[in-house]
């Protein structure tokens, strides 16, 4: 039975640590809630879990270039963010799935991270906010990924790998969209190759060799990925 990530994330309250679906995971986890710690149990883990959690960024739903990545990262402004009316309205409204990628003044980390990856396909990034979204594995802030072992686990996660194969692989595969995957091409079960050149499918889903940050390396298939981005974004 598939779930519509828009009306998986639709079910979070604005100020939880977990989606609902997750909660009985991270419940089996030591050290949750965070006041358990005081009996001296650590978290087998890393996420931040006193951040909102959050699978995507940017216009999912209508956006003609979505880029895969692994997980949110952290700030310590996404503790405080947490805590505040206005950041519980900002996820809530990214949750939906039309807004822009932030800005500076929604997440100014968030905002110098995503304009960095965009620049390498060669754009301004400022004036495509509205026009390229970003699909995570992972919906939980962590400094550092470690936990490879908590995501088949999660629901937040198995949703977003079934709307990227489900959803966005076909489109991208018969040209409607541009899919670039720039993070653990593995779990999302695409290939890179086997001489880790790259891989294309279809018409417009790219998976290019890649640094750990997403940038991609130079070669043939980063050319035809930035044109292919272009065209689609009528740069």
């Amino acid at each position: 039975m598939t779930v519509d990530i828009f009306g998986f994330w639709s079910r979070i309250a604005d100020d939880a640590f977990a989606h609902p679906d997750d909660a009985a995971v991270f419940e089996r986890q030591p050290g949750w809630p965070k006041e358990e710690e005081r009996l001296g149990e650590r978290s087998n883990h890393n996420f931040n879990l006193d951040c909102l959690p959050i699978g995507f960024f940017g216009p999912l739903r209508t956006a003609k270039v979505v880029l895969l990545f692994l997980s949110p990262g952290y700030d310590p402004f996404d503790t405080r963010h947490a805590q505040t009316p206005e950041g519980r309205a900002y996820y809530r409204e990214q949750r939906a799935g039309f807004r822009d990628l932030p800005s500076v003044t929604d997440h100014e980390g968030a905002h110098l991270w995503w304009t960095r990856v965009v620049r390498q396909f060669d754009a301004k990034p400022e004036a495509l906010a509205d026009r390229i979204a970003i699909l995570n594995i992972g919906a939980y802030h962590s400094r550092k990924f470690h936990d490879w072992h908590l995501l088949t686990a999660l629901q937040s996660s198995r949703v977003a790998l079934d709307h990227a194969q489900r959803v966005l692989f076909p489109q991208a595969e018969a040209g409607e969209r541009v899919v670039v995957c720039l993070r653990s091409a593995r779990l999302w079960g695409l290939s890179r190759g086997q001489d880790d050149k790259g891989s294309r499918f279809g018409q417009s889903l790219f998976v290019p060799s890649c640094t750990p940050g997403g940038m991609m390396h130079h070669g043939e298939l980063r050319i035809a990925t930035i044109a292919a981005v272009q065209a689609a974004l009528s740069l």
